[in-house]
């Protein structure tokens, strides 16, 4: 057979990629993971959530359709950017709605509460409150999940500019990488921030933390996802240094990354517009972006 003839020259553990193509050479069918129609269950229905199932019930994305909501308080009316899919406050109720691609745009105890039974049930996983993943025992535990039941959990780059280019020079060596975020003092409401800082009467900027992103990412998890998200996809969470500013100058969330290795170096900066106090607009157009490669045959910036 072939393989048997490419075995001298061949790696066996390399062998479990090339059988797909010699199976479709001898005319046999090969089993593709896409599909062409695509029906999201989306969890959460604040700032993010109006926007992706607006988006999605206008038809932009050609075969991605909106199947479930499942909210945490009921309401009072039904809100007209869902159309036709189904609302929920019951997690049974929405896992056994007809979806396959859940969408987490509620928070990180969500995630922790049910990601294992939605990927256990063979349904894809999109996380955007990636923070949750400083917790490297659940971070392991979704993802044996995952593969073990031949489905995925896909962290979508939010916010974070530059994702693509800095985790694929990280395969490579880095030498240093560090990202400062900024946002204005309301943004940082809520948070431990205000301990140290009068939050109400700031005129110049102040560092709210200084320090490795998990650490910034589990003291200010609505605040610091897109920390997480570059430290997974980079250099870890315990070697990305992260700068938190509260600045009363800036117009809306701005960002600020280096990164110096052997592939080059890059230096940049984004301000971005807001959504709300805490969210870039940006974050549900990067999982509208993630959902149109997901369901097309084209896949552009993985």
């Amino acid at each position: 057979s072939v393989l048997r003839m490419l075995g001298r020259f061949v790696n066996p553990g390399w062998v479990h990629v090339l059988r797909p193509s010699l199976r479709a050479m001898s005319g046999q069918e090969v089993k593709r993971r896409r599909v062409e129609s695509l029906s999201v269950g989306m969890v959460g229905f604040g700032s993010i959530g109006k926007v992706i199932a607006e988006s999605l019930n206008s038809g932009a994305i050609s075969g991605v359709s909106l199947g479930a909501v499942i909210v945490q308080n009921e309401r009072s009316e039904r809100p007209p950017e869902i159309g036709t899919a189904v609302l929920t406050t019951s997690i049974e109720e929405f896992l056994a709605a007809d979806w396959f691609l859940c969408v987490e745009v509620a928070g990180q105890p969500w995630i922790r509460d049910h990601g294992k039974t939605v990927l256990a049930q063979g349904r894809d996983l999109l996380v955007t409150s990636v923070g949750v993943f400083t917790d490297d025992q659940l971070l392991e535990d979704l993802t044996s999940t995952a593969r073990g039941s031949n489905s995925r959990l896909l962290l979508p780059a939010g916010a974070m500019p530059g994702l693509d280019w800095m985790s694929s020079a990280a395969l490579d060596e880095v030498e240093e990488i560090t990202l400062e975020q900024r946002k204005r003092p309301e943004g940082w409401r809520g948070t431990p921030a205000e301990k140290h800082l009068d939050l109400t009467t700031l005129t110049e900027e102040a560092t709210v933390f200084q320090g490795p992103a998990r650490k910034a990412a589990s003291e200010f998890p609505k605040n610091a996802n897109i920390a997480a998200a570059l430290a997974l996809g980079t250099v870890g969470l315990d070697k990305l240094q992260v700068r938190l500013v509260a600045d009363p100058t800036v117009p809306g969330p701005t960002n600020r990354v280096t990164l110096k290795g052997r592939c080059g170096e890059l230096s940049l900066e984004v301000r971005g517009k807001p959504l709300s106090q805490r969210t870039s607009r940006i974050v549900p157009f990067s999982v509208l972006k993630a959902l149109k490669n997901l369901s097309s045959p084209l896949s552009i910036g993985l």
